[in-house]
């Protein structure tokens, strides 16, 4: 019998720890990061100089803080409404004025900031090709796990009010089907199979990408990620995360994301989601948990992502 719930708050609290174990190292390229840090398996606050300075160890960036506003919406909403998230995300973007903007890229950033000057999510969407709606669309494959054609249709609606792109859109695809296969106990290799079919749908490069993962499995880890790519474009974001989730045992799958360069948050993130899907909780480390921000308040939105979903599912 899969453990439902234990999947669903794993999955958020992998990719919560995927997010805090990147955060630090995030924009530093492999050799960059391998002669200071070494492999990255440890919490770390990020040093002075870098774009995340002030976030201490184990404090996550927007890629959780989006995905914590999907899954507040989803359960505030009980069930994914677009306007919902839309206002929920105008929302979110009023507090930077505050001082707590962490790291929002800038197709997310200008189109927050139309939905806070009063614009349709239906208009505010950046054609920038990045991974910001394929980072946070977890929740999605947690909730609608049951139904496929509603995992894909909702996470490409999510996509919208910030990116419409055909990759952006087809990598949030991939990421909620991997979710919801994950979770439902679906294989690692026949899980990115039908991830691959349905992004490949929305966008026929994204989907081919994510099938070059299979093939790069054989290759030493060094290849791949040279292949593969790491910047914030979606159709190197999202293959990467799958590669190490496919590659590794969890733990592991995080950590080598964490130490590839690039996006590393975001990588470690969407590796970790889909590893706390397919493996539930036990493996994220206490040492990783005990200093992890919001770790209740993440379990709890998983609790209620799961009784959302039985309600949903029934």
């Amino acid at each position: 019998m899969i453990d439902l719930p234990d999947r669903i708050r794993g999955s958020l609290l992998g990719l919560a720890v995927g997010d805090a174990l990147g955060m630090p190292v995030e924009g530093l390229d492999e050799a960059e990061i391998e002669c200071r840090f070494g492999r990255v398996t440890e919490m770390m606050a990020a040093e002075e100089g870098h774009f995340h300075f002030g976030l201490k160890a184990g404090q996550y960036t927007d890629d959780t803080e989006e995905t914590i506003i999907l899954a507040k919406s989803m359960i505030e909403a009980q069930g994914f409404s677009c306007d919902h998230f839309s206002q929920r995300l105008a929302d979110w973007g009023s507090s930077w004025a505050s001082g707590l903007d962490r790291g929002v890229g800038l197709a997310t950033r200008s189109s927050v900031e139309a939905l806070i000057a009063g614009c349709s999510w239906r208009e505010t969407g950046s054609p920038i090709p990045t991974c910001g709606s394929a980072m946070r669309v977890a929740p999605i494959g947690l909730v609608y796990h049951c139904n496929l054609d509603i995992v894909a249709r909702y996470a490409d609606l999510q996509s919208l009010p910030t990116h419409t792109s055909t990759s952006s859109r087809a990598g949030a695809v991939a990421v909620a089907a991997g979710v919801a296969l994950s979770l439902q106990g679906w294989k690692p290799l026949a899980t990115i199979e039908k991830a691959s079919a349905l992004a490949g749908r929305v966008d026929v490069e994204m989907g081919a990408r994510l099938r070059m993962t299979v093939d790069l499995l054989e290759e030493d880890e060094e290849v791949a990620r040279r292949v593969l790519g790491s910047s914030p474009a979606a159709v190197e974001t999202v293959p990467a995360a799958f590669y190490y989730f496919l590659k590794f045992p969890p733990e592991e799958a995080v950590t080598c994301a964490a130490s590839g360069g690039g996006d590393s948050d975001s990588i470690a993130a969407i590796a970790g989601a889909l590893a706390g899907a397919a493996s539930g909780s036990g493996w994220i480390p206490e040492r990783w948990l005990s200093v992890l921000e919001g770790r209740e308040m993440i379990s709890a939105v998983g609790e209620a992502l799961t009784r959302l979903s039985e309600s949903l599912c029934r």
